[in-house]
Order: C-alpha cells, then structure tokens, then sequence
C-alpha cells in the first residue's frame, strides 16, 4: 500500500475512534437550554429553608425542652448495653448523620441520613415504624446495635435526666423509682431469661415502664425533627434559574457545568425515569419499590409486605396507647395497603441529599459508587421469578457520566457542623 494511502487510513481510523470515544464517553453539551415545563420541575426541587412536619402521634415535636432532652440522649452512651454506643455513633453529624464507609463500626445494613427524616410517613427499610419515635425505639433493643433493654433504659434516663424529665412531661413515674426493677428485662430481649424476667414483671408496672420507654422515642423524635438539610449548588442553581428570563436563561446557567445541565435534564425526563422515585426537595417520594439489588439484607427480602405486618401489630404504633393521637388521625396506618405483589422485596426510598458523600449504597452497601449504582439502573436485570420495579434505562456511557455529575451537585456546600464539645460532655 502506498505510504500516502497508510496515512490517509491512519487518519481514518484516529477520526472514527475520536468520534466513538467523544460520542459514546465524553460528549459534552454544546447549548444549553431549559424549557419552561423543565423549569417548572426544577423549581419544585428547590429545598426550602425549613420543613414545619407534623405527627400527632408526637406532642413533643417542637417541644423545645424536649428537643433539648433528645439531644442529650442522642448523644448519651448510656442508651446501650455496652455503654459505648450512641444513636450519634451511626449517625455522625459530620458526616450528614449517615456512617461513613471507612468507620471502625460495622452494621449489616446502610445507615440512612437523619437530615429531613421527620418528613417521612413510614420508617426502616421496610416501613415496620410508622412514627419516627416509634423508629428510634428499635435500635435500643436491637442486640446488633445498641443491645440494651428497656428496664435499663428506663431506670438509666430517670436516674440520669431526673430534672428535665419532670419539667417535659409535668410529673414523674415515682411507682417505677419503688417497684425494684430488674437492671435487663424485655420482652424483644436477644436473652431468653431477660424475657422471662419480663414476663414475671406485674401488668400494671410493664404498662408504666412501657410509657416512660416509649417518650424516650418521643424526645428523641423531638431532636431529629430539627435536622435539616442545608441548600446545595443545585438550589442556589434553581435561585439563578427561576428569575431568569428566556433571554436571559444562558447567563444565569453559571453555577453548573453544561454536563452537570444535560444530567438534569436527564434525571427529570422520561428517558432517565428518576422522578418516579426521587421527586420533591429531598429527592423521595418516601414509597416503597422493588429494586432487586444483589444479595439483599433480611429486611428486604420480603420488604414492605413483612413491614406493614410488624407496623400493624407494634405496641408503639399510631393506634397504640402510647400515641398521642386520636384514632381517627392515624389514617397512614388504618388505610395502608397490606396484601400485593408489588409490595413483595419493595424498600423505602431513599432521599438523594448527600448522595455523592453518603457511600456506600443500596440496603446492605452492596455497592460502593455512584458509578455502580447507576450501571445497575442502567442494565435492571432482574433475578428470574423476582418481582421488581425497575426499567432498563439504556442510556449511552456519557449520558450515564452526565446524571453522576447533576447527582453530586445536591451536596451541601459545607459538611454539617459537628456538635459543640459540650454537648457531648454533658451527657457524661
């Protein structure tokens, strides 16, 4: 072959593998546009300053004393068996109170951020709380977690927290100071004889541990309703957008790259699909859906299906004595759908605030990027027989590269602060 025809090839071939690699693997947006429908989306995204949330089951939301109380048990190592665990070993402020991927703590499931959470209806993987005092009860119980039981709890607050416990809720269980407590007795206890110790416990004062056990749920609700996500580049990007005019809508797009743009516009669009998941200012819809990831956590094997029965039959449930509520306002749990196939392995969504600095990801961790989470979307392949809600989104590798960018611009601009020192010590 003459040398003139080789390069001619060469040349070719340098220009077909440079098209294939910007095409496939790094295109880039040349204009950017929004339309006003998308605007109207994105608009809706915006993470307001605060989110006033409601339970009626909880009279202690925005209960400043008890918001304080919370606060102390959070922090408060005394809420475990071992005496060295806190709800805040788990969920650390400085790291959007999630668990980071490289703690010495080891869990066999994904630790959610708190921040928003009071927003939800439904919480744990599989919705089994439907209050989230009703959510915070469990890890105390849990020999995986803090593994203690409720008459130690019990006596350890009373004991510890004397003061405040009176002036929040206006009196004191003096009976349970003279009834003589066995240190570990409940009836979820991981010990045979700790039940059975709680079984010869009388009815009158079970019914009395029961209520003190059950505010401290309630003021521990009452400090995690105060978390709150801060605004990202997203939200200050949706500021820029909103007052832009059609002739203006270029210049304001300066917050963003245009690939951080173009995976927007994919994840509000019908291609991308993530809206039917992850809508509204914490990027959830607080549901449940089947998304079959592998080697699922217990909890997920049967998800809602087994969540609902737990909810339904919880003694600290909405309907329960316990609640604050009256019966007629516990409508989430008097009309949740029990029974259907689409509620078989289906898992709580979670929000997308933080996505990027909340690794790793799906129920157990299973996997550890963004970039992985996104290839399994992408392909949804399906175990044969199980049920799942996922679509093969079939999206190019660049546009695949595009949606990660968007995604990790809904991280806050600064890590939350960590708590003051002495908020810490004053539970010591």
């Amino acid at each position: 072959m003459p040398t003139a025809n080789k390069i001619i090839l060469c040349l070719s071939l340098f220009i077909g593998v440079t098209f294939v690699y910007v095409v496939l693997y790094n295109q880039k947006t040349s204009t950017v546009s929004l339309t006003e429908t998308e605007r109207a989306i994105i608009n809706n995204l915006r993470l307001p300053p605060r989110n006033i949330v409601q339970d009626d089951s909880n009279k202690l939301l925005h209960n400043p004393k008890a918001e304080i109380l919370g606060k102390f048990l959070f922090f408060d190592t005394g809420l475990s068996r071992s005496k060295q665990i806190a709800c805040v070993s788990c969920h650390q402020p400085e790291h959007y109170f999630s668990l980071p991927s490289d703690s010495e703590i080891t869990l066999d499931k994904q630790v959610p951020t708190l921040l928003g959470v009071a927003s939800f209806s439904w919480f744990m993987m599989d919705g089994r709380a439907d209050s989230l005092w009703a959510q915070a009860l469990l890890p105390l119980e849990n020999h995986i977690e803090h593994g203690g039981t409720r008459t130690q709890y019990v006596q350890y607050v009373l004991s510890r927290y004397p003061e405040l416990y009176q002036e929040v809720f206006g009196g004191f269980p003096y009976e349970l100071i003279s009834a003589d407590l066995p240190a570990q007795a409940s009836p979820l206890s991981q010990y045979p004889q700790e039940q059975q110790t709680w079984q010869q416990i009388p009815p009158h004062i079970q019914q009395a541990i029961n209520r003190v056990f059950s505010n401290i749920g309630k003021l521990l609700a009452a400090y995690q309703a105060t978390l709150w996500p801060t605004e990202s580049r997203f939200d200050r990007f949706v500021d820029q957008i909103s007052t832009a005019t059609n002739r203006t809508i270029g210049e304001a797009i300066s917050l963003l790259t245009s690939d951080e743009v173009a995976g927007l516009k994919l994840f509000i669009s019908d291609q991308g699909k993530c809206l039917r998941c992850h809508n509204g200012p914490l990027l959830t819809n607080g549901d449940f859906q089947a998304t079959t990831v592998p080697t699922p956590h217990p909890s997920a094997e049967k998800g809602r299906l087994k969540g609902i029965e737990l909810a339904v039959a919880d003694p600290f449930n909405c309907l329960g004595i316990f609640s604050d509520s009256n019966p007629s306002e516990c409508k989430e749990l008097i009309y949740s759908k029990r029974y259907g196939d689409e509620l078989n392995s289906a898992t709580k969504v979670p929000s997308l605030r933080n996505i990027g600095k909340t690794a790793p990801y799906m129920h157990s961790g299973q996997l550890t990027t963004l970039n992985e989470v996104l290839h399994y979307y992408n392909r949804a392949a399906t175990p044969f027989g199980a049920h799942s809600d996922l679509e093969p989104l079939k999206l190019l590798p660049y546009q695949l590269n595009q949606l990660e960018a968007f995604l990790l611009t809904l991280t806050e601009y600064d890590s939350p602060i960590q708590q003051q020192q002495e908020t810490s010590a004053a539970t010591k």
